[in-house]
């Protein structure tokens, strides 16, 4: 009888084994990875939302001050 598909299928995913251990490993870093990208998406929504409020106060954006050159040489 010759393997189907499914059998080979089957077969290389169980990988001799080890298929648990190899999928779960897998599973976790690309579970590790969503939740890094939605921290990042949602710190940049915070950031955004916070510049949102402060520039509907009145206030500008914070800019850090420009040293002139006579400022630079003391």
């Amino acid at each position: 009888m010759n393997p189907t598909w499914l059998d080979t299928l089957l077969a290389w995913l169980a990988m001799g084994g080890y298929g648990l251990y190899v999928w779960g490993s897998l599973g976790m870093c690309v579970a590790a990875g969503v939740a890094e990208i939605a921290g990042l998406r949602a710190q940049r929504r915070a950031l955004l939302q916070g510049q949102a409020a402060t520039a509907t106060q009145g206030e500008g954006p914070r800019r850090q001050p420009v040293l002139t050159t006579q400022e630079g040489r003391a």
